[in-house]
Parts: C-alpha cells; structure tokens; sequence
C-alpha cells in the first residue's frame, strides 16, 4: 500500500514539474562570430592593428633576410679571391647572420601569436558580458555561438548578431 501511494505521489509530481515547464517558454538566441568580425567597426580597428603590427615585424625581418642573401652572394662571389682566413671569417659572419635571422623568426612569430591571443581573449571576454547583457534583458534562456557542435538549423530571427555588433561598438566608442 505504501508503494503505491509512493508511486502515485511520485507521477504527481513528475506531471507537474512537466506542466510548469511547458509553461516556460524556452527562448534561444544565436551569435554569428564570423559575421561579428565582418560587421563590427571596432573589432576591424583591433585586426587592422595587429595587421599594421605584423606588417611592421615582417619588414624587419625582411630587412634581416635581405642582409643574409647579400653576405651569401658577396662569399660566393669573392671566394676564389679570398684567402682561406678572410673566407672562414666570411662564412662564420654569414652563420652568426643566419642564427640572428632565426632567432629574429622566431620571436616574432611567438610575438605575434601572443598579441593574436591576447587580442581573442580580449575580445571574447568583452563579448560574452555583451551577450549575456542582452540575454538577460531580453529574456534568453540560451544563446548559442552558430558554429556550436550540432546546430544544423536555425531560423534567422534568433540570430542576435547585429545587437552584439552595436553593443560593442558602442562600447568601444566605434560607430559607423
């Protein structure tokens, strides 16, 4: 007897955690990041001055390389009227030269990927609290990233894109 009752107490409530949660309208929103980038006058500033940063690092670099091509030709060209001193000097300078080009490779490689990075997780940071900004005045109870594992279809008038570029423009003072 006490089984049973349990049992019916039991589908009792079952049902109406499900009626009350039928009664809560699920809403979900999505963010396009790609259009975000695309869209935002403020993130197209930060990538053009990691761009403009790049641009500025690969010139040294170039720079660099330049100098090592031009050691390289001057040994190949004056090796015959070097002595063997003066052409073991030569190749030890041009050695020192490649190891600096490498090494100059190589922390500006790391530089850059750290200001990437650095730049992400600036952006990411201040976009999660836009979002979650909007969700909560707007009543969301999700908002989804478009490239979410698993989302195949959505209708266009969840995607929330355009109110997270204008938040975030406005916020950093970027307007159109």
């Amino acid at each position: 007897m006490k089984k049973i009752v349990l049992l019916i107490l039991t589908a009792v409530f079952l049902g109406v955690g499900q009626i009350h949660a039928a009664d809560q309208a699920c809403k979900i929103g999505l963010i396009d990041m790609e259009k975000f980038q695309q869209k935002s006058v403020a993130f197209q500033r930060i990538k053009l001055k990691l761009e403009r940063k790049f641009e500025n690092l690969k010139k040294k670099l170039d720079a660099e390389k330049k100098e090592v091509m031009k050691l390289e030709e001057e040994l190949k060209k004056q090796s015959l009227m070097l002595s063997l001193d003066a052409k073991e000097d030569k190749r030890r300078e041009l050695e020192r030269k490649k190891r600096y080009y490498k090494y100059l490779y190589n922390e500006f490689s790391q530089e850059m990927k750290e200001a990437e990075q650095d730049a992400k997780r600036m952006v990411s940071n201040e976009i999660e609290k836009i979002v979650e900004k909007i969700g909560r005045a707007q009543g969301y109870t999700i908002i989804l990233e478009r490239r979410t594992l698993g989302l195949i279809y959505y209708e266009d008038s969840i995607d929330v894109t355009d109110q997270v570029v204008a938040a975030y423009d406005k916020m950093k003072g970027s307007t159109k």
